[in-house]
């Protein structure tokens, strides 16, 4: 019999259980045993006989994959570099868990991205002043639109800086259709699902953040840009986040630890059970 780690933080194993029931039904339907994992059980370092590897303290068994559902491209390197396969890979969490380093990536490729410029507090207001008011203020590693504020003009920003705990981030200029954006679900190669979020009244659309949503087909341009943002990357799982100027998808960022709360809520489609089948033909 296969098996897989499905590896979370303890808090948010908590809040997300239904997921984790997800996954363990389709590796049963497969006959896959796929164990839960919690990230602070593990302890990985080196040694003179090289890498190391422990959970609760105790040698390990490798499984025949790991799902990451924890945020740490470093350890995700570590057990690559053990021989792991990796969903999603080192690469994909070291990309999509740094706002600067998507745009980046998708930037030097070709992908439109929005204007930005990273900042510190230090240069902050003077990088505000070469852009021009009003910015968004987005931290490099945020998630859920959570310390993503609007800043009108160099008092809101001087006021925001007091209490804004992170070193670097970004400074961005509002992208023109405010209060919507796209979320594309990426399984591998393939587009499960596109969906559109608004919003009235803020500007971020989010749909945690009580947005609306609604289904979404992606046009033959829209079609063309996704796919160049997915050729970047080996994709397991993600959403790739779409932001609108002058009705034309721009990129916003890439969620590697995506969740999928949309899709069961307002359709039928099992994304779960898609990407459990991928990932065991992809290590036949």
């Amino acid at each position: 019999m296969k098996t897989g780690w499905l590896i979370y933080r303890k808090k948010d194993a908590e809040r997300n259980r239904h997921n984790i029931t997800f996954y363990e039904n389709a590796g049963n339907k497969r006959g896959v045993k796929i164990l839960l994992r919690y990230f602070e059980e593990f302890s990985y370092g080196t040694s003179a006989r090289g890498l190391t590897l422990t959970y609760e303290g105790q040698g390990v068994e490798k499984p025949d994959f790991v799902v990451m559902r924890a945020d740490e491209p470093l350890f995700s390197y570590h057990l690559e570099q053990m021989g792991f396969r990796v969903f999603n890979d080192s690469y994909i969490s070291l990309v999509a868990n740094d706002k600067a380093r998507t745009l980046q990536v998708a930037a030097a490729a070709g992908v439109p991205t929005p204007e930005s410029r990273l900042a510190r507090h230090e240069d902050a207001l003077l990088v505000a002043e070469t852009l021009g008011y009003p910015l968004v203020i987005k931290p490099r590693d945020g998630h859920g639109g959570i310390d993503v504020l609007w800043i009108k003009n160099e008092a809101s920003l001087t006021e925001t800086l007091q209490n804004y705990h992170h070193d670097t981030f970004l400074l961005q200029k509002p992208v023109s259709d405010l209060g919507k954006d796209l979320r594309v679900y990426v399984v591998g190669k393939t587009v499960v699902a596109a969906m559109l979020r608004q919003r009235d009244d803020d500007f971020r659309s989010n749909y945690c953040l009580g947005g609306s949503a609604t289904r979404y087909e992606l046009s033959g341009e829209e079609e063309a840009l996704v796919n160049k943002v997915i050729s970047l990357f080996d994709i397991g799982f993600v959403g790739i986040d779409f932001m609108f100027s002058d009705g034309k998808m721009i990129l916003n960022e890439i969620e590697d630890v995506v969740g999928a709360r949309m899709l069961y809520h307002l359709t039928d489609l099992d994304v779960v059970d898609i990407y459990v089948e991928h990932i065991l033909k992809t290590i036949g």
